[in-house]
């Protein structure tokens, strides 16, 4: 074989060895992304819920005490309906 015929051969072997150089890394491990959106799932779905519950309780609290009421949540997850104080009414423009 003739010199430039090598180096042709060395090129495309080079060529080779840096082109699959990436398989050589093993297999990705995804436990974690998975993890997280496991996570993300689950506390979106309890958000979803807790706006619900938030609406649901507001719409009692008004129902019972008129529309300046306001819903809270004890520790326990009890309602309890209270009256907001120091509200101001909204003036129209002038």
């Amino acid at each position: 074989m003739t010199a430039i015929t090598n180096r042709w051969l060395i090129a495309a072997l080079a060529c080779l060895a840096l082109g699959s150089a990436w398989h050589l890394d093993g297999p990705d491990d995804h436990h974690l992304e998975w993890a997280q959106a496991s996570e993300l799932r689950a506390a979106q779905a309890t958000e979803a819920g807790t706006a619900r519950r938030e609406a649901a309780g507001q719409a009692i609290c008004t129902a019972e005490r008129g529309p300046n009421s306001e819903a809270r949540w004890t520790p326990a997850g009890d309602l309890v309906c209270t009256t907001r104080r120091r509200l101001v009414a909204v003036q129209g423009a002038q």
